[in-house]
């Protein structure tokens, strides 16, 4: 048996319970819950309105009106400053390298080396050969 809803059968018409609310109403209805000393229960009784339903409508009132959708700009930067060349011909000290430049050398002897991808050769052979026990 429907307990909701227009529809009609034969022996019973059953009319729907769920009121359509008017702006001006929500906004008259949300208005008085503002004033001084309102009992929010009480103006909900009062207008035939569920507590829940007018507690959602003042929520609603008082969420910033959704505005036009944020537009991107497109933004000219200068092109960067071309840094200096150290003159002596010696590479200056690597700062702030990330794991994903570092080259990850095993050695046969179990040390492993972490270098940075514009490791100077000569030098990591040394390196390298001093680990190994070499000349």
């Amino acid at each position: 048996m429907p307990t909701s809803g227009d529809r009609a059968s034969r022996d019973f018409a059953v009319m729907t319970t769920r009121r359509i609310w008017s702006a001006e109403d929500k906004c008259r209805i949300v208005d008085e819950t503002s004033r001084p000393g309102a009992n929010v229960s009480r103006v909900a009784r009062r207008n035939g309105v569920a507590q829940s339903l007018l507690y959602r409508w003042r929520k609603d009132a008082a969420a910033p009106a959704s505005g036009p959708a944020p537009r991107f700009v497109a933004a000219a930067l200068p092109p960067p400053d071309p840094k200096p060349r150290p003159r002596s011909g010696i590479k200056p000290p690597v700062r702030g390298i990330q794991a994903a430049s570092l080259i990850e050398v095993v050695l046969a002897s179990g040390h492993t080396l972490r270098v940075a991808a514009d490791v100077d050769i000569e030098a990591l052979a040394r390196i390298i050969a001093a680990l190994d026990g070499g000349p």
